[in-house]
This record gives C-alpha cells, structure tokens and sequence, in this order.
C-alpha cells in the first residue's frame, strides 16, 4: 500500500510539472507571436524568428517554434530580395530548414497542412531569386504543396490564400491573374472568418487576404 501511495505521488508531481512546462511554453510562444505580429522590418521579423528558435531550443518536441520562426525568416526574406537578393535568398533558405524540422515534430493533419502552406510559400519565394528558371520548376511543386494543405484540413485558410497570391502574380497565359486568383481570395475570406484565433496556433493572412479582395 505505501509503494502504491508513493508511485501516485510520483505520477501526480510528474503531471503537474509537465502541465507547469507546458503552461510556462504557451505564455513565452504567445508573447513571441505577439512581438511577430508587430514586427515591420526585416530585422525585427528575423528578431522574432530568432526569439521562436530559442524558445524551439527549450522545447524540442513542439512544431509551433520551429513553423513561427521559419515563417518570420520567409517574410524577412520576401522583404530583403528587393535591395539585396542574396540576403534575402539566406533567409528563406533558413525558413526551409525550419519548416522542415517542424515537419519532423508534427502528429497530425491540421499540423502539416499549415507546415505544407508556408513550404509552398518558400517555394514561392525561391522562384523569385529567378523566376524565368525556377518558375517552370517550382510551381508544380507549389500547387501539389497546397493541394495536400488543402486535402489535410479543409478548413485552412492559408492555403487558398497563398494559392491566390501565387495565382495573382502568374501569367495570364498560364492560368493566372485577378480573375484567376480572386475566387481563391474568396474562398479564404470565408474560412478566415470561420477561424477563431487563440493567440498560439497560425492565424496569420487575414489581413493580407482582406487587401487583396479590396484592390479587385
């Protein structure tokens, strides 16, 4: 009896330390995602990338850090290549080797359907360093990234979402264009608005998405 009394008292201290490690992991990624959502620079965005890899250091078995702090290298990338392509193609090559050891970490559908839509958008942002090569290579694999998304959890806004501002910016000729791309901004709008964000989980392109249907 006393051994039983003694392995419950075990188990209860262990399951309030892991609910007290998990509790400490929400508050620090809530508080990061926080500071991403009012990042506007490339360096603030690699700055909070940078707060996610620390946080993914902690806690090696979560995707959330690994996907947040691949994402923040994307945008800071898409916003460097302008004035300095090579720098910018060093952040987005760094967004792939975090979004792939956040596919590694994930246990469900709805995990690797938000993971296939930001590798999707690093694919985007790879053809951008030549799109005239890299475009006929990487768009099937694009398109093929977002279709799995979309299988995985229908209900992610994502996909459609950067399906349409892949969409947008293709040619005419090849499918693409405003009228091409407006239904998929459609699409996600009425999904984003279905979404109910919880300060943890992906919910970024609402707002994007909201602009891209007011510049129709």
């Amino acid at each position: 009896m006393k051994k039983q009394i003694i392995s419950l008292a075990i188990i209860v201290l262990s399951a309030l330390n892991l609910f007290g490690q998990n509790d400490k992991f929400t508050t620090a990624l809530k508080a990061a995602v926080v500071n991403f959502d009012t990042a506007k620079s490339p360096d603030q965005f690699i700055a909070a990338g940078n707060t996610f890899a620390r946080i993914a250091a902690a806690e090696p078995k979560e995707w959330l850090p690994d996907y947040y702090a691949a994402y923040a290298n994307l945008i800071a990338g898409f916003m460097t290549t302008g004035t300095d392509m090579d720098k910018g193609q060093k952040y987005i090559d760094n967004a792939q080797i975090l979004i792939t050891s956040a596919q590694k970490k994930a246990t469900n559908p709805t995990q690797l359907s938000e993971i296939g839509v930001v590798q999707a958008y690093i694919y985007i942002g790879k053809i951008t360093e030549d799109p005239m090569k890299k475009g006929g290579e990487l768009s099937p694999k694009i398109f093929a990234e977002l279709g799995k998304a979309s299988a995985m959890n229908p209900s992610n806004p994502r996909a459609p979402f950067v399906q349409g501002v892949f969409t947008l910016n293709m040619p005419e000729f090849y499918g693409g264009g405003a009228k091409n791309a407006m239904p998929l901004f459609e699409k996600a709008k009425t999904l984003f608005d279905a979404q109910t964000a919880d300060g943890v989980n992906p919910s970024w392109g609402k707002g994007q998405n909201e602009g891209m249907l007011k510049a129709k």
